[in-house]
């Protein structure tokens, strides 16, 4: 294969899926907009992924002993929204959340993803 070829096709897959659209799949412009969001939407890194319990998505921050959960009627960015249909896989990124309710010690703040970036799906090993 030439190298031609490779900076065509390259090109070609540039041109069919626009910049715009790959940057507004991680994207949830409704979260930012819900009339339950009580403060600034701030930015964590973390990993999202299913648990038993209410709420099922949560966020785990990592490096601390806190999770963030996703409330049940709310939506993901389209770049996620397909990819946690199961309790294997789990998302690494950094979370743009928008929070429900007051950060309290000892209790699970609850809100919802405006937005995702640098993310990286893993399924979870098997034991």
């Amino acid at each position: 294969m030439s190298i031609r070829f490779c900076f065509l096709t390259l090109l070609a897959c540039c041109l069919v899926v626009p910049p715009q659209a790959r940057a507004s799949d991680a994207e949830n412009p409704s979260c930012r907009k819900d009339p339950r969001v009580i403060a600034a939407c701030y930015t964590v890194h973390g990993r999202l992924s299913n648990w038993n319990g209410n709420p099922t998505q949560r966020i785990w921050i990592i490096g601390t002993k806190r999770m963030l959960g996703l409330r049940v009627d709310t939506s993901l960015p389209k770049a996620l929204e397909d990819k946690l249909g199961n309790f294997e896989d789990e998302v690494y990124g950094d979370f743009e959340f928008c929070p429900f309710t007051h950060q309290k010690p000892g209790i699970m703040q609850v809100g919802c993803v405006a937005a995702v970036s640098g993310y990286q799906i893993k399924t979870r090993e098997q034991h």
